[in-house]
């Protein structure tokens, strides 16, 4: 981690991993030019790379979406039950959540980008292949795991290169190109996987990810360059100061626990994370709910998920630039000090909509309307999450800019930890509240932590200078000894 006392290097311009090579041994290979900086790559060079580690993000959301409209099949073919189907659903949920602890400490911790995507992305592959040749229920949870740790790099990888390129007023344009694209992996996954399931059984899903895993795969190993640079407090350091500088760095998965200590880092994750409930919640009940009360095929279901998919994708969109707006209209008055919490004033009202949305989808559901309404609820619910999302994720890099890949991480291990848990109790939840007062329970607790938001935009400035100020004193002291 960049907190680490024993790393004494910073994400900037010094070191180019692609151009550097440090051996085991210590020998090396001559610097890069201090000046080439991946914020000094050209706009066009940027965009490629924004571009790649977007349609590389893809793979983690249709790993998840394109199982859903097979859970029915996979019940059926494997004769399990209602709880062991949403516990396979569960565990894809707890370790795409729980891996980018490990991608994200290693990336910042060693300072690389391109050797985990790779790693990632073949373990994807494999394992793809293994879900698709496998013959019980349990080989296949299992391989669900493997699949689930490789393709949950994307996010907090891709995160880590937007902060290495973009400075602080492109990031939030950037960010929301790139949930953008995310959605397009919602979007498609279910229906990609409702197709594949009604017309060629449950199996080929995972033939397609294993033949994408393999595009993107080709896509990273060609197109990506390291964008992870380190630059010297003195820029006179040899390279073998710096070779040891990274032997002395160890490397600690569970480290990004350490950004928790952070009052505004807890908040907004504990607020992303019940915003969050809603929508794994549905997924895991949207195939149960619509194939025995609306009477839809694994295909229609797949299109059901079309429509939070699009309501995410416009609100990527508009999240990111309106964030950026209220920034670029913030430092109009060149009297005042531009700090992250200023992204927080985006979110006011959607962060009432979205419980309201919610709260009628649930119902709408419990009174058996027709099926529009659901629809168009989810909607407006899945648009002010992806909302609020995008920028509270732009948010959490720009306050902590040293450990991006981490703190993004860290942002996707507690809601898909939290979230696992509630997928794994929805069905005995739905059978003894009902659906209405379920969904009643879950906005309950979104509404309560959009406190939340308002104690970090108040508080949150405050916090994070005490913090840096008792960081810079920590690290002094220990230079001095």
């Amino acid at each position: 981690m960049a907190e680490s006392s024993s790393l004494q290097y910073n994400r900037g311009s010094l070191l180019n991993q692609s151009e550097t090579s440090i051996e085991s041994t210590g020998s090396t290979k001559p610097l890069i030019d201090s000046s080439n900086s991946s914020k000094d790559w050209t706009k066009r060079k940027n965009s490629l790379i924004l571009f790649v580690v977007s349609f590389t993000l893809v793979l983690s959301p249709m790993s998840a979406t394109i199982f859903y409209p097979a859970i029915v099949d996979i019940r059926e073919y494997f004769q399990t039950t209602e709880l062991m189907v949403d516990a396979l659903a569960a565990v894809f949920t707890l370790f795409m959540g729980t891996a980018p602890l490990f991608w994200g400490s290693y990336s910042d911790t060693f300072g690389q980008r391109r050797k985990p995507y790779l790693i990632a992305i073949a373990l994807s592959i494999f394992s793809s292949i293994v879900c698709f040749i496998s013959p019980n229920f349990w080989l296949l949870m299992l391989a669900r795991v493997l699949q689930a740790c490789g393709a949950a790099a994307m996010q907090c990888l891709g995160a880590g290169v937007i902060s290495d390129i973009y400075s602080t007023a492109e990031r939030g344009r950037a960010y929301g190109i790139y949930f953008l694209v995310y959605n397009f992996g919602e979007i498609g996954g279910p229906i990609i996987g409702g197709y594949l399931t009604e017309y060629f059984g449950w199996r080929f899903i995972f033939l397609f990810l294993s033949i994408f895993g393999v595009i993107l795969f080709i896509m990273i190993f060609f197109c990506l360059p390291e964008t992870l640079h380190y630059q010297s407090t003195n820029l006179s350091t040899t390279l073998s100061q710096s070779s040891q500088e990274r032997t002395r760095t160890k490397f600690n998965p569970l480290s990004s626990f350490k950004l928790l200590r952070h009052p505004n880092v807890l908040l907004i994750i504990l607020y992303i994370s019940s915003i969050w409930l809603t929508t794994v919640t549905d997924y895991i009940i949207i195939p149960r709910i619509y194939s025995s009360q609306y009477h839809v095929s694994s295909f229609v279901i797949g299109l059901i998920f079309l429509v939070p998919g699009v309501g995410f994708m416009i609100g990527s969109i508009i999240g990111g630039k309106y964030s950026d707006y209220i920034i670029s209209k913030f430092t109009l008055n060149e009297e005042k000090e531009i700090y992250p919490e200023i992204r927080l004033k985006s979110v006011w009202f959607i962060c009432i909509l979205v419980p309201i949305a919610f709260l009628a989808y649930g119902w709408f559901l419990e009174m058996n309307s027709k099926i529009y309404w659901p629809l168009i609820s989810i909607f407006i619910g899945s648009f002010g999450t992806l909302f609020i999302v995008s920028i509270l994720s732009v948010y959490l890099v720009d306050s902590n800019q040293n450990n991006c890949a981490s703190v993004i991480a860290l942002s996707e291990f507690v809601p898909a930890f939290i979230g696992g848990l509630c997928q794994l109790i929805s069905f005995p939840l739905q059978n003894a509240l009902g659906v209405g007062w379920m969904f009643t329970l879950l906005v309950a607790i979104n509404s309560l932590c959009s406190l939340l938001i308002i104690i970090v935009y108040l508080k949150g400035n405050y916090w994070r200078i005490k913090y840096n100020t008792i960081n810079s004193i920590s690290n002094i002291s220990l230079n001095l000894i």
